[in-house]
């Protein structure tokens, strides 16, 4: 059973070893999940919940000593530690949702430990939106005391995922100068949890629009110098976004996903119905029409869409219509490579391909840096 039961468990492995988790802790708990003597799904999670959960515990202690100590190198470190063992805990789908939000709760409370103790500036808000409140941060390249005003990437997540985990596509924006706003986009994290907004058409694009609001009236942020950045479902929204602000300066969708785009079929089972399905999209009559609204418009900014032929949710075909109603100039990045992890479907959580493809978030950072103009 031990090959069949890790390949189930491909799709959560690689999104936490995305995310930073350590790939040694990764293959601890596998092995535990391999000593399993009667295997089954309940036993899987109970396994893999338990094992996260005394992970981080054992960072914890060394966190909670080098904060104390005034080691902040160290305790950024352990802090994210347990916030990554807390990631891959969350990336389990359960229909148990009060476990879920516990486990994001810490996953959450850690993350914001650790970035505390960064060199650079990270401000934690909470933007007013007609259903509710979206959270999230704005990280900054340096402590923030600038006294020109930062160019700005806004990026977006899609659903199952967090503003933690688009920490990774933050870094290498930051690294270039960048500020960078990232969010729990409705029917995700705490805005989900804390302000029940809910995965569905109408509540992602007034998030859309409080976003962009939100950054126009910072006085730290030039609003002259923005740009849209998302992945998977996230890609979607980020066209979006730049579809209803003209003056965006780039868009970049990584292997984008709209729904009403991707065939029925291809779409995994635990984004189709479930309790945790049902609490992340709200009760919604016809889910799929109400999600139309995000591919009206079209956009005049500089664009970026990587895709791979590989894709299970956006075929060739269905990613090419997105990148033809784009009007301006316009760049386009298949890649031909097979991805490690090809698993389409399992109990826990399904992922498109694209994400494995981890260093494309370079090349794509390199095309907003040079938009934005940050070397000038």
């Amino acid at each position: 059973m031990k090959w069949p039961i890790r390949n189930l468990l491909n799709p959560v492995a690689t999104r936490s070893l995305l995310y930073g988790t350590d790939p040694f802790d990764l293959e601890y708990v596998l092995q535990k999940i391999d000593a399993i003597e009667t295997m089954s799904g309940r036993e899987i999670k109970n396994v893999w919940f338990t094992e996260w959960e005394r992970k981080a515990s054992h960072y914890l202690k060394y966190a909670l000593e080098a904060e104390n100590k005034g080691n902040r190198i160290s305790a950024e470190r352990f802090y994210m530690l347990i916030a990554q063992c807390y990631y891959a805990s969350y990336m389990i789908n359960t229909d148990d949702i009060e476990q879920k939000r516990m486990v994001y709760k810490k996953l959450e409370q850690y993350y914001a430990k650790s970035i505390f103790f960064r060199k650079n500036k990270s401000e934690y808000v909470e933007i007013p939106v007609l259903h509710g409140k979206v959270t999230g941060y704005i990280h900054y390249p340096d402590a923030g005391n600038s006294d020109k005003p930062y160019p700005c990437v806004m990026t977006y997540s899609g659903i199952g995922s967090c503003k933690e985990e688009l920490d990774m596509l933050a870094l290498p924006l930051l690294e270039r100068g960048i500020a960078v706003l990232t969010v729990d986009m409705p029917g995700t994290g705490s805005s989900l949890f804390d302000y029940d907004l809910k995965c569905v058409g109408s509540h992602i694009d007034a998030a859309i629009d409080a976003m962009a609001d939100f950054l126009e009236k910072r006085n730290d942020i030039d609003s002259e110098k923005i740009a849209n950045f998302g992945l998977c479902m996230g890609g979607g929204y980020a066209f979006r976004a730049s579809s209803k602000r003209k003056q965006t300066k780039c868009c970049v969708s990584l292997f984008p996903l709209f729904i009403n785009y991707a065939k029925l079929d291809s779409i995994p089972v635990w984004m189709k119905r479930g309790k945790w399905a049902n609490y992340q999209q709200g009760e919604c009559d016809d889910y799929y029409s109400a999600m139309k609204i995000l591919e009206e418009g079209t956009i005049s900014c500089d664009f970026l869409m990587v895709h791979s032929a590989d894709d299970n949710w956006m075929d060739t075909t269905a990613s090419m219509s997105l990148f033809d109603k784009a009007s301006g100039f316009k760049q386009q990045m298949c890649i031909d490579e097979k991805p490690a992890y090809v698993s389409e479907e399992t109990i826990m959580h399904a992922m498109p391909v694209g994400e494995q493809f981890h260093w494309v978030k370079h090349i794509a950072a390199d095309f907003i840096e040079e938009r934005l103009g940050v070397r000038e």
